[in-house]
């Protein structure tokens, strides 16, 4: 009978490629080092001075923000940032600077559609609190109902 045969390996009939191995050199010495002084490195660009204030992308965030208030989606509570990232009975996860619903997806593989977490978005038990803190942090909670 004949060898087995497998695709991925081709024929099984075809012997394996011989790798002739060359004897190990001996490192060549190194040519002295010339006598001219190296050349000193080529000034930095200055880097662009960020303008104070929030950027186009914070003030976004800040007027999203606002209106969520408005809303009733975000709230506005007297605790800390680490009173409101504590997780306990009721409180499952939390994650710090997510103020909506987009950016807790975000946050989760595949924006929460796939993998372990998915249980959290598609069950009816979990209920999500965005809450503001007292210092302006917006906190995501998911309860477990």
């Amino acid at each position: 009978m004949g060898k087995n045969h497998c695709s991925r390996r081709g024929s099984a009939f075809a012997l394996p490629r011989k790798t002739v191995r060359k004897p190990p050199q001996k490192p060549r010495p190194q040519p002295p080092a010339l006598l001219r002084p190296p050349d000193p490195a080529p000034p930095k660009a200055p880097e662009p001075e960020r303008p104070p204030g929030p950027s186009k992308k914070e003030k976004k965030r800040l007027a999203a923000r606002k209106h969520l208030l408005s809303a009733g989606k975000l709230e506005q509570t007297e605790l800390g940032v680490k009173q409101l990232m504590k997780t306990g009975a009721p409180v499952m996860r939390t994650l710090l600077d997510c103020q909506d619903e987009a950016e807790l997806r975000d946050r989760f593989h595949r924006q929460g559609t796939a993998g372990h977490d998915t249980k959290l978005f598609t069950a009816s038990k979990y209920k999500f609190k965005f809450l503001l803190s007292k210092d302006g942090m917006p906190v995501a909670q998911i309860h477990r109902v």
